[in-house]
């Protein structure tokens, strides 16, 4: 073998060994998964067990009209559910009372621990009501005659993460605890962890900035009037706007419910 023709050849094994490293290895959720759905958040190991406990809830048209009550683990959809980079975006319509939710399909117990535990990014959260925003999680009731969630978590007026929890499930009557908990920024990352204490009928709420390095933690008693409700509660996470406004996006990089 000549000379040239040995440098030619280990030039070429060179190449290829540097264009084999140099490609993008196959992993679960990769930028290029962001513009279609070759990857569903279904498929990432780190959301999987939640979404099989938890279907799709998409609402638009004021939240009227209901286009995806599909199990979550199977849905991706680029504008509204998909993942990006690793992480599960949800993205809501931007429209008042319209959803983009994870809505966990259980049925909970007050006498049995049970948690959602979520960390994410919140862009675009509805600044327009100083009063009003994005709910981002809540304890419902799927019990005949319950209108409103036992507790929810929202991003007030976009600059003030708010949870409040009402003593009773019918609009407008009873008390409520409107509590303030930290402040909030456009892109703000957000650790949030609701409880079912499964102990003297109490649920309990932290929330932490984690771009502020802001926490707090927060107890409820469930009042009496919940109690006819009990087992059949169940957590929900996402976007639900109260006003009108830009899409909200959430960027989950943690989501578990926890029994």
């Amino acid at each position: 073998m000549n000379i040239q023709r040995f440098y030619f050849l280990v030039t070429i094994n060179l190449l290829m060994i540097f264009n084999i490293n140099s490609q993008e290895p196959l992993s679960e959720g990769t930028k290029n998964d962001c513009d279609n759905c070759k990857v569903k958040p279904g498929d990432l190991s780190k959301f999987s067990d939640a979404l099989k406990d938890s279907k799709i809830h998409y609402y638009t048209n004021s939240g009227t009209l209901k286009l995806d009550l599909k199990k979550a683990q199977e849905i991706c959809d680029v504008n509204y559910f998909a993942a990006c980079d690793g992480l599960m975006v949800l993205t809501s319509t931007g429209k008042k009372n319209d959803r983009t939710e994870i809505r966990q399909n259980k049925n909970l117990s007050l006498n049995k621990y049970s948690a959602m535990d979520f960390s994410a990014v919140i862009e675009n959260a509805p600044t327009s009501n100083p009063k009003k925003g994005v709910t981002i999680g809540q304890i419902h009731n799927d019990a005949e005659g319950v209108k409103r969630p036992l507790l929810r978590v929202e991003i007030a007026g976009g600059n003030a993460v708010r949870v409040v929890v009402t003593d009773s499930y019918l609009k407008g009557e009873g008390d409520t605890d409107n509590d303030f908990f930290t402040s909030f920024k456009n892109k703000d990352q957000i650790d949030c962890k609701i409880e079912i204490n499964g102990a003297n009928n109490k649920i309990s709420v932290t929330v932490k900035n984690v771009t502020t390095s802001k926490s707090e933690t927060k107890s409820y008693t469930v009042s009496k009037l919940w109690l006819e409700k009990d087992g059949e509660f169940y957590f929900k996470a996402g976007a639900y706007t109260q006003v009108d406004g830009p899409k909200t996006k959430v960027s989950y990089s943690k989501f578990q419910f926890l029994y």
